[in-house]
């Protein structure tokens, strides 16, 4: 990049310098003459600076200069911030007890900051700036005062105009296309794993293009996992299966079963498990190395077992063929599915053909008019755009050349700018044609950028891989370590990083990944080159190339870093083993991220980091922060959520800058906690009888912000105590949660007057109460507004979204909630004392207010075991009261005693789950057409003996069906037949159920063609469930206990048309048994069933299945031929087959270590064992023609010479050494 982009983000510490030495060398006696000359020559440094950032100056001596000048500048820096630690020690020693004072003289910091050492220090910086001030002179560079100073746009922080790709224009019937030949082909094709390809240059729109695909309704209905990896430059196969394993799960869910595990869970005779347990201990199996390949893809074989899988593998460049070979037959053996799909985007057509993609997509550029549109709706959003500013724009558009990146941040570059702007960005950077012209682009949205701060930030965001999600409070905290946010007058630091934040977005020089629950951006990422743009202007700092000095660094190697690399350090992301290095030597740290599992306690050496702002140790197991932690004078974040930690030391006080404490729920907070008085982030306060751990250190903390939890209120003696806490004053506060102790002892509550001195800020958006005693509850909860004592009046909580009562056993009465205009969602929980919802519930209804919970989308009600009555709104004209009016999502669960149910209209209801209640709210709730319901579950209703048919004819929407535990439900009518979207139907536990529906009947009006898990399970009067559920896209298929079904055999002729069966269960049904997942098929047809059932089956299985075990018929003289197919089979079963000899075609299968042979009465000849090369173990019980002898001479029939190269042989129960003698017929 050229020399005047890094000269403007080396101003950022050039100016935090001049602003800094004053203030802080001022402080110490007989260094004002050094000072004063520091300042002359750091602003006459910032002139040659302003001067050079207006102009491109050719040659690498203005480089070379500008490196010179960073490394003064950021020692100078190093030397002012050393001073500071040292101001920072004394004020905080003179709060500090005597003894501690007494210890801190022996500190190994009390030689930090000495008055000589420091002007020692200033002098020689001063000399050095001297010799680059005459540097710059001679390159050239002129004093050049700065013009007026920037402010950053105010419009650009509306936050609610950026969402998930919110400028998404002329790709709309693309992706409609798309998703079509990726389901089409998914679906004709048998293949396991079908490849697709999105090829075009960068800044194309091809992560965009794809990831509306990946989100489209019909591939998130098409596949069952759905994995978004990103890949870059580095193609390492074992990375990209982490990757996938992180997506599907997390580690610790994910538990393999070894060979071992298979082996003795399944055997039943003790002296074969024995002679298993030997076998193994003897061989390989089981024996898997913790880090190894082979333990990934046993993981990740366990996640993706039984599921159907889309992945995209954004941005790939490798055209290596083995190792595209390599990844695909690996992810392929651990695959248990066929149907599954492989999207990848790469600028490069050769990747493409590499992978040789079933169908791959060129992608063309966008029309002018397209870009044109982009344009306009960055920069003027829905409003009309002025004709003078038209005609510019267009011709603008022209040069974005089809790419919408350019579009994008051409767009942003030119958001409230005037109409000589416009012209002024069309003429200067738009007028050129060149092969960088992206690259131009994208550095006119650089340089539109307004303070050099902020471009200091885009710079650095260059230290974080290409396609890392970064999340916007560490971003933002990492900026603030890094001393690029210097906040003025009231404007926090924080609140400087949101705008920057908002700003970089609006420039697409930063893209939103995830939102939370209020709309806030929780994580975004970096276009590939967007981050080329931000690693070429940070340069050097990322790097060891040339010599340069390296500041910023993510350490994932197991080497060591060497002393003359980490001394320059300013940020650490470290990976890996912490403990080979000195952390001494990492002396001017700012930030340091520990990423190590097997850590657990703090190097002692991390003691000496007297700079360092932000660290983070949330992916270790420390147990406990030594006492020293104290000593980080300058610490802002502290992250130490580690799930292990139980508590933080005493000295946590000291560290008076702390902003940012981040702990897990549990952990024990020291005492004073409230001296931290800088502290926005503290998540969980647990109430303490001691001095210092009282509720009252919340009182000082009125930065806080997000979320608050405060636990053990029962401690708090009274309101006036809990006002101590100072809520209404936490204005940042979003998230609030109130709760006490509810297995206290039997002592009064007084939780009505400690509740009535909680009140939070108007601003809250989320409330929680737990756990509460009181009889009622008080006046701001009961009107959920809030009292502002100096106006005399109340102010609604009007912001509210959602709110949660939980287990307030004692409560009689359920507050206000009606009136509150932003409600989406209400939980109301172990209100055990609630008899009624009466009209209060609904709030005041007059003429004004006609609608009531306007904005409610969620409503549970849950084990309110003496509710009986569920009141209507109380109003004259009562009838043209909307309440509910988007209702989505209702539950009621175990409220037996509920027998009023108001009338009300639930017309937009999509989920409705009823559990554990009677029958009545069903009955009033069914008044209404439910034709928007996509999820049904009934429950636990005892008096239930029918569903109406038309609830079933009126919901073509509906996706899910659970009916459980309804002991008097008889049959499910006709019209379950008509459910054309129903995707997953699950019946349970209604013994008396005999019927399922007359599907015959309503072909003519459509069937579940959709269905695509079926489970029905315990129903012991099931006599007749309709085969025509049993539709070809079923996926899983179980049938547990019913034992009076009739039809069973219609429904197992069914089963080999089921081309996605990926799991199946059939126990406890007449006389067939079948159990099918991804790892075993076991059958047992002897009774039910035919050959081409086993058949069918064994074809729905692919190569990777891992155990098969068939019981057959006597009168079956050959085995099901697909077996042959099956050549990844490890464990093979034979039971009641009727053969004379195994065929030879056994042999094929290569992988066969355990062979089982039971009760196959005609089995004599052995001869295909033969060519079982990996074959171990030998298992042979109930076959009395099969001859076994020593030696091959004695006897023709002997099978010995078939099986002798068998490890482990067991005959009716007991091993057979190679060496014994046998004769005669087992």
């Amino acid at each position: 990049m050229e020399g005047e982009a890094v000269a403007a983000v080396i101003k950022v510490v050039v100016q935090n310098l001049i602003d800094h030495s004053k203030k802080e060398i001022s402080l110490i006696q007989g260094l004002d003459k050094e000072a004063a000359k520091l300042g002359g020559s750091l602003d006459t440094i910032q002139q040659f600076l302003n001067d050079a950032e207006s102009r491109t100056i050719p040659g690498g001596a203005v480089k070379n200069w500008l490196r010179q000048l960073e490394d003064v500048a950021f020692d100078a820096d190093n030397v002012l911030d050393e001073l500071n630690y040292h101001l920072l020690s004394k004020r905080i020693k003179s709060i500090k007890p005597m003894k501690q004072k007494v210890l801190s003289c022996f500190s190994s910091f009390s030689h930090i900051a000495h008055p000589r050492n420091i002007a020692l220090k200033i002098q020689e910086i001063n000399e050095n700036l001297e010799y680059i001030q005459k540097e710059g002179a001679g390159l050239g560079l002129k004093e050049r005062l700065a013009n007026d100073v920037p402010n950053l746009p105010h419009d650009a922080f509306e936050t609610d105009s950026f969402s998930h790709d919110s400028i998404f224009i002329g790709r709309d019937e693309l992706v409609s296309e798309i998703v079509e030949i990726i389901n089409t082909s998914t679906t004709t094709d048998e293949r396991v794993i079908s490849m697709f390809a999105i090829v075009g240059m960068g800044g194309l729109g091809k992560t965009t293009l794809t990831r509306n695909v990946f989100h489209h309704p019909k591939i998130k209905a098409h596949f069952g996992s759905h994995i978004w990896v990103h890949v870059s430059q580095i193609f390492d196969p074992i990375i990209l299966f982490k990757k996938i394993l992180k997506e599907l799960t997390s580690s610790d869910q994910v538990e393999i079963g070894s060979s071992q595990d298979i082996l003795e869970n399944t055997s039943s005779d003790q002296v074969e498990v024995q002679s298993r347990q030997v076998f193994l201990e003897k061989t390989s199996f089981g024996q898997v190395d913790v880090e190894s390949r082979q333990d990934i893809l046993k993981r990740l074989q366990k996640a993706l077992k039984d599921k159907t899988y889309l992945v995209i593998l954004d941005d790939s460049w490798n055209q290596d063929r083995p190792k595209w070979d390599d990844f695909i037959n690996s992810l392929f053996g651990c695959t248990s599915t066929k149907r599954n799909a492989i999207v990848i985007t790469t600028r490069n057509m050769e990747v493409a053909s590499t992978l040789q993609s079933l169908h791959t997509h060129e992608l063309k550029g966008l029309s002018d008019e397209d870009c044109w549109s982009i344009i306009k709706a960055k920069t003027f959003g829905k409003k009309d755009i002025p004709s003078e500013f038209e005609a510019i724009g267009r011709k603008i558009a022209t040069r974005c050349q089809g790419l919408p990146l350019a579009a994008n941040v051409v767009g942003g570059a030119l958001c409230n700018k005037s109409e000589e702007e416009w012209l002024s960005i069309e003429e200067k950077w738009l007028s050129y044609n060149g092969k960088d012209h992206i690259t131009k682009i994208l550095k006119l949205s650089f340089d539109n950028l307004s303070l050099p701060s902020l471009k200091k930030c885009f710079a650095c965001c260059s230290i974080f891989p290409k396609g890392r999600k970064m999340k916007s409070p560490e971003l933002i905290e990492y900026w603030m370590a890094e001393g690029f946010l210097e906040a003025n007058g009231s404007s926090e630091m924080e609140c400087l990083g949101d705008k920057f934040m908002n700003v970089l977005l609006h420039n697409s020089l930063l893209q939103v990944a995830e939102r939370d629950d209020y709309g806030n951006v929780e994580s975004c990422v970096m276009h590939d080159l967007v981050h080329d743009l931000a690693c070429s202007i940070s340069g050097s700092s990322n790097n060891t190339e040339g010599g340069s000095r390296v500041r910023y660094m993510i350490h994932d190697e197991e080497s060591r870093i060497p002393k003359e690399v980490a001394k320059y350090l300013r940020t650490l992301l470290f990976k890996g083993n912490i403990y080979g290095n000195k952390f001494a030597d990492f002396e001017h740290l700012h930030v340091l991220i520990l990423a190590d599992y097997e850590c657990k306690r703090l190097p002692g050496s991390i003691r000496k980091l007297i700079h360092l702002r932000k660290l983070d140790i949330s992916l270790t197991r420390i147990k406990y922060l030594p006492n020293w932690i104290g000593e980080l004078h300058q610490l802002q974040t502290l992250n130490s959520g580690t799930r292990r930690l139980r508590e933080l030391p005493s000295t946590l006080k000291y560290l008076i800058n702390l902003r940012h404490l981040y702990i897990d729920d549990g952990v024990e907070l020291p005492a004073e906690i409230g001296s931290l008085t800088s502290l926005q982030t503290l998540k969980y306060f647990k109430v303490g009888g001691k001095n210092g751990c009282k509720i009252e250190e919340l009182g000082s903390l009125n930065g806080l912000k997000g979320n608050l939890k405060i636990s053990n209120l029962d401690r708090v003696d009274n309101k006036e105590v809990a006002g101590k806490a100072s809520l209404s004053a936490k204005s940042k506060l979003l998230s609030l949660h109130l709760r006490w102790n509810m297995y206290r002892g039997s002592e009064t509550p007084n939780d009505e007057n400690v509740l009535e001195g909680l009140q939070p800020h108007s601003n809250l958006k989320n409330l929680v109460i737990e756990g509460f005693k009181g009889k009622k509850f008080p006046s701001w909860t009961q009107k959920m507004a809030v009292e502002n004592v100096p106006q005399g009046s109340w102010v609604p909580l009007n912001k509210l979204i959602e709110i949660k009562l939980s287990n307030c056993l004692e409560c009689e009465e359920i507050p206000m909630f009606g009136q509150l205009p932003n409600l989406k969602s209400l939980w109301l929980e172990g209100l055990s004392n609630v008899k009624s919802v009466n009209s209060s519930f609904y709030g005041l209804v007059n003429e004004d207010t006609r609608i009531v919970f306007p904005a409610l989308e969620k409503l549970t009600l849950h084990k309110m075991q003496k509710l009986t009555e569920w009141a209507e709104v109380e109003s004259a004209g009562a009838s043209d009261v909307k309440v509910f009016p988007n209702l989505q999502h209702l539950e009621i669960s175990q409220c037996k005693q509920l027998m009023s149910f108001p009338n009300h209209p639930c017309s937009c209801l999509k989920r409705l789950i009823i559990r554990g209640a009677g029958s009545m709210p069903l009955t009033y709730i069914f008044k209404t057409k439910l034709k928007l319901l996509t999820e049904l579950c009934i429950e636990g209703i005892d008096d239930l003996e029918y569903l109406p048919n038309w609830l079933f004819y009126n919901n073509p929407n509906l996706l899910e069906l659970r009916i459980r535990m309804c002991s008097n439900l008889r049959e499910l009518p006709d019209g379950l037949g008509t459910l054309n979207s129903l995707e997953k139907l699950i019946i349970s536990e209604c013994p008396k159920l005999e019927r399922v529906a007359d599907i015959g009947a309503q072909q003519s009006q459509g069937s579940p063609t959709c269905l695509k898990s079926l489970e029905i399970c315990e129903c012991k009067a099931l006599q007749y469930f309709p085969c025509e559920m049993v539709g070809s896209l079923l996926e899983v298929l179980e049938l547990k206990n019913l034992s009076s079904l009739k039809n069973l055999p219609g429904i197992i002729d069914c089963l080999p048309k089921l081309p996605r069966l990926t799991r199946l269960r059939i126990i406890g049904v007449s006389q067939f048994m079948a159990k099918f997942s991804s790892d075993e098929l076991n059958l047992d047809v002897s009774m039910e069933g035919s050959m081409e059932t086993v058949d069918g089956l064994l074809q729905r299985c692919n190569s990777h299945s891992l155990i098969l075990k068939l019981k057959g018929r006597e009168a079956w003289g050959n085995l099901p031929e697909s077996i042959q197919h099956l050549t990844s089979i490890f464990w093979l079963e034979i039971e009641n087959y009727g053969m004379e000899e195994l065929p030879e075609w056994l042999g094929n299968l290569s992988s066969l270590s355990l062979l089982d042979l039971y009760n196959c009465k005609k089995l004599r000849r052995l001869h295909a064992i033969r060519g079982l090369t990996s074959i171990r173990m030998l298992n042979i019980r109930g076959c009395p023609e099969i001859s076994i002898e020593q030696k091959q001479s004695d006897a023709a029939d002997s099978q010995w010479p078939n099986i002798s190269h068998i490890y482990l042989i067991v005959v009716e129960g007991r091993r057979i050494e190679h060496m014994s003698l046998m004769s005669g017929c087992l």
